[in-house]
């Protein structure tokens, strides 16, 4: 298998993944108008987004393909226009043919987003 392809969706919403392998991401990316609700907070689907991002990176290494089955995520702040959020993904336990990560979107030192994943693991 080859090495993992880049992220076009990522790259649609304006959202730069970094330090992708071992398991851990990091999605960032400032919030924009284009990415408001109509209560002029970040969208939800925006936040999960960038929450997946990150954990499809994680998941997806030059050792690993992995293919994300499960995603739970919870809203805990809004982010509005001009706010800069960053995605970390980690691997909370390993499994033998899975992985389950937390995903935490940040403003700053404040969780704005928390999600739990389930991806496949296999050896590329």
């Amino acid at each position: 298998m080859s090495a993992p392809r880049p992220d076009a969706y990522a790259a649609l919403l304006g959202i730069d993944v970094t330090g992708n392998g071992g398991g851990r991401a990091t999605a960032r990316v400032r919030v924009s108008e284009d990415h408001l609700n109509p209560h002029g907070t970040a969208h939800g689907s925006f936040l999960f987004s960038l929450a997946g991002v990150a954990l499809a990176a994680a998941a997806n290494d030059d050792e690993h393909s992995g293919v994300v089955s499960a995603v739970h995520i919870d809203y805990l702040s809004p982010a509005r226009a001009g706010d800069d959020l960053v995605a970390t993904a980690e691997v909370a336990e390993r499994m033998p043919k899975e992985d389950l990560f937390v995903v935490r979107v940040c403003r700053g030192e404040e969780v704005v987003a928390r999600a739990g994943g389930r991806a496949n693991r296999r050896k590329r």
